[in-house]
């Protein structure tokens, strides 16, 4: 089953290549954008009937809102590109890989709250300004720490590259027991499983927080709105809601990704140079990552 599973992760990721090569991923955008636009108007009116007391309604709006944000997940975003390259490009699991995207999604709603309400109550801040931190400035330092996770992953597996060149004489020598000493018989340092686990939690802190920097603009239109109509905690499990939306599209990717690079590794272990793979793949992700950022910058 999880053979089959990594082919369509290959193939869909091998889709989303040739789409994205020739220009699809720019008419991606145009509908995602267009859908989130009318997802606003609809929950402004939701809020509208929320006030007036309408039954149902804050149900109602509280799907409006996982709806929006699945949609605003859809189109064309820098979360979605850093955890699908992180995902196909460094040997992570597919359970801490899904764990990654679920909680980014949640501390990107977070975030939103943190922003306006830390804006509101500590700085006075307008909502012209609130908005304006969210899309602008909160924006570039989303985008500079993930052009820094990609230069981070570039220099890592560069870094793996060479160690595994000096390292192959010895390899072909023998086993050696890491980080034990011949003299004393005691450890003077950490064994490799610990130094990978430390690696590991140290990565996905990083994943989160580049993204988490950067709240959803539906996110805090939502709050602004509910902030001015005194909803204010319907508007905080709105965005939470939101959150959830947008995890559902997170976490496929981050499932794909790494699936796909279990099917791509399965494949490349039969070629001789099989061990150059999977800092390879870490280097072209972390370009990838590296680019994308880059250009996102220029845009802004």
């Amino acid at each position: 089953m999880r053979r089959t599973l990594m082919l369509v992760a290959l193939a869909a990721a091998l889709t989303f290549v040739v789409i994205w090569l020739g220009g699809g991923m720019d008419r991606l955008g145009i509908w995602a954008q267009t859908a989130q636009r009318g997802f606003q108007n609809q929950m402004a009116l939701g809020l509208r009937a929320l006030r007036a007391g309408e039954p149902g309604a804050l149900a109602a709006f509280w799907g409006l809102c996982f709806a929006y944000g699945f949609v605003h997940a859809v189109g064309p975003g820098h979360g979605k590109f850093l955890l699908g390259a992180y995902g196909a490009g460094k040997d992570v699991a597919l359970r801490q890989m899904i764990g990654i995207g679920f909680l980014a999604s949640l501390a990107q709603g977070v975030s939103a709250v943190a922003v306006v309400y830390g804006g509101v109550l500590i700085f006075n801040a307008s909502s012209e300004a609130l908005q304006i931190a969210g899309d602008v400035w909160l924006e570039r330092a989303s985008l500079i720490a993930i052009a820094l996770i990609g230069l981070w992953l570039v220099g890592r597996a560069l870094r793996k590259l060479m160690v595994q060149t000096v390292a192959a004489p010895m390899l072909a020598a023998g086993p050696v027991a890491q980080g034990v000493c011949e003299d004393c018989g005691h450890r003077h340092g950490p064994e490799l499983h610990e130094i990978e686990h430390l690696t590991s939690w140290r990565d996905a802190a990083m994943l989160i927080g580049a993204i988490a920097i950067r709240p959803c603009t539906g996110a805090l239109f939502v709050l602004i709105l509910t902030w001015r109509m005194d909803l204010i905690w319907q508007g905080i499990a709105a965005v939470l809601a939101m959150a959830l939306g947008t995890a559902a599209v997170t976490v496929a990717v981050a499932g794909t990704a790494v699936l796909a690079r279990e099917g791509a590794m399965t494949w490349a272990s039969k070629l001789p140079s099989a061990r150059w793979v999977m800092p390879g793949l870490e280097a072209l992700a972390g370009i990838f990552i590296l680019m994308v950022a880059l250009n996102m910058l220029k845009i802004i």
